[in-house]
C-alpha cells in the first residue's frame, strides 16, 4: 500500500479515537497495515479518506479451516462523523468479506453500533477470555450459515493484537 495512503488511514484512526486512545490505536492500525493479510476498507469524502476499518485474520486453533476475521479498529474522522461514513465502510466490508469466502467476523466493540449490521453477542472465546468484563461487547457476524455454531476453543489474533490490554474491556470506554 502506498505510503501516503497508510499515513492518511493512520491519521483517521488517531483523530477518531481522540487524545485518550488515538496515538495507541493509530500505532495499532500502522502495525496491522504492515501485515500482508490485513484487509483495509476506506470511504472517501472530498477526495480524502474519511473513514477506515481494518480486518485481520482470527484463528480458532481447533478449527483452522474456518475463515474468520477480527474487525478493529473502525474509525471515522470527527469532521465526517454522523454522515453515513461508518455505515458505508461497514456495508462495503461485509460485501467484500463475503465475496472472498469469509465464514465469520468477530468484533470487540460498541454494543450500540455493530448490531445494526447484523452482529450478535457471542460466547466464543476471545484470546483472553478471563478479561471479558462486558460480554455484550464481544460479537460475531456469521457470513457462512452454520459456521459459527461449530467453532470452539482457543483463539489467536495476529501478533500486535495478542496483548492482554486490548482484550480487557474494563480499560476501554
Amino acid at each position: 500500500m502506498h505510503h501516503a495512503k497508510i499515513e492518511a488511514i493512520v491519521e483517521v484512526h488517531r483523530q477518531a479515537f481522540g487524545e485518550a486512545e488515538g496515538a495507541e490505536i493509530a500505532q495499532l492500525a500502522r502495525d496491522f497495515l504492515d501485515q500482508p493479510k490485513t484487509i483495509s476498507i476506506s470511504a472517501e469524502r472530498d477526495g480524502k479518506i474519511a473513514g477506515n476499518v481494518l480486518f485481520t485474520p482470527f484463528v480458532f486453533k481447533d478449527h483452522p479451516d474456518t475463515s474468520c476475521y477480527l474487525l478493529a479498529p473502525c474509525g471515522v474522522s470527527p469532521k465526517y462523523q454522523g454522515l453515513g461514513v461508518g455505515k458505508e465502510i461497514m456495508e462495503a466490508s461485509i460485501n467484500h468479506l463475503k465475496s472472498i469466502g469469509t465464514d465469520a467476523v468477530f468484533v470487540l466493540g460498541v454494543p450500540s453500533f455493530y448490531p445494526r449490521f447484523g452482529f450478535t453477542p457471542t460466547d466464543k472465546q476471545t484470546p483472553y477470555p478471563d478479561l471479558l468484563t462486558t460480554p455484550e461487547a464481544w460479537m460475531t457476524l456469521e457470513l457462512t450459515a452454520g459456521s459459527v455454531e461449530k467453532l470452539s476453543g482457543k483463539t489467536i489474533a495476529i501478533t500486535p493484537f495478542m496483548h492482554s490490554h486490548w482484550w480487557d474491556t474494563s480499560q476501554h470506554g
